[in-house]
């Protein structure tokens, strides 16, 4: 049997006891350990999800298909907060209609074939080790910390110390950083016998099917950034039980290098340019060409270069 060819499809639609034998199989042949099974529904829709572990990194099952992938801005129907806040940027930076600007910062509509594949739970970085909130270096910075203000401080040699903090002043990340190039984020990968996603997977791990602006839907938070919301739709798992598309700071590599998904570098949040152009930047289609191209030059800068791990099914 080859598991590449498993669908959406056929996966819901097997008996337990079948669902547990391909797990099963699948984590046999490819060196896995199977966590586990779970059935996760919600409006209308219902999927299996099934977990797997490999030294530490945990990957979900993403069957396979024909879906249809990237995003026709002309379908897109804001609410009235969304309107209001896209006619306030437009205003300001002088863009042109919000359907035509949806349109132009997503991919286009595709049908393509989908294999079946286990991805990363959990975005990779070769650049950073992280470190835990009572680390006694992160403990200093939190110390200094301002009360009331969140956001990231970068200390020690080339800054090279990253802590996050939400507004109550607590501690939501931090690393350690040691800056890799594109190339050398890869090699890394392909030493551990894994690859990051193509443009096409990325989507379809990320949309697992909705046809949405974002994979939950068209609307958003109207009082804040993804950033300013630490619950919410975009902090959830999504259908196949992946933690992905969360944060405009955390975009993803892919494997063409320029194109980066699940975010902007946080240029939208950074540079105050209105809440749902913020939120865009979450759209499970959405593309920023100018941004991909700069990073892939010798003027882009990183200082992580996220990667979203794949294991290919035989």
């Amino acid at each position: 049997m080859s598991y590449a060819a498993l669908t959406s499809a056929e996966w819901n639609a097997m008996s337990d006891d079948a669902a547990h034998r391909v797990a099963a199989g699948i984590a046999d042949r490819h060196g896995l350990t199977l966590r586990g099974l779970a059935v996760r529904a919600g409006a209308g829709w219902s999927h299996r999800q099934a977990r797997f572990d490999r030294d530490g990194t945990r990957f979900a099952l993403v069957p396979g298909g024909r879906p249809t992938l990237g995003y026709d801005g002309s379908r897109f129907r804001p609410d009235a907060a969304q309107a209001a806040d896209y006619a306030e940027s437009a205003d300001e930076y002088g863009l042109p209609p919000v359907h035509e600007f949806v349109d132009a910062m997503t991919s286009p509509e595709r049908v393509v074939e989908m294999p079946a594949m286990l991805v990363a739970v959990d975005a990779f970085d070769p650049c950073g080790m992280p470190l835990a909130p009572d680390d006694p270096r992160v403990r200093e910075v939190a110390a200094s910390a301002e009360p009331g203000v969140g956001g990231m401080r970068r200390v020690g040699p080339d800054g090279g110390l990253h802590v996050e903090f939400d507004r109550a002043g607590r501690v939501t990340r931090a690393r350690l950083i040691r800056r890799v190039s594109y190339d050398e984020a890869m090699a890394g990968l392909a030493r551990l016998d894994l690859r990051t996603t193509t443009p096409d997977e990325w989507e379809w791990a990320c949309g697992a099917g909705a046809t949405t602006l974002f994979r939950w839907g068209d609307h958003h938070p109207a009082d804040g950034y993804p950033f300013d919301h630490r619950t919410g739709p975009h902090r959830e798992e999504n259908r196949w039980g992946l933690a992905i598309g969360q944060d405009p700071y955390r975009h993803e590599a892919t494997t063409e290098r320029t194109v980066v998904c699940g975010g902007d570098g946080g240029g939208a949040t950074c540079g105050g340019s209105g809440f749902f152009l913020g939120w865009l930047t979450l759209a499970t289609a959405y593309r920023d060409d100018d941004f991909g191209r700069w990073l892939a030059s010798d003027d882009g800068y990183a200082d992580e270069v996220l990667t979203r791990p794949v294991v290919e099914l035989r």
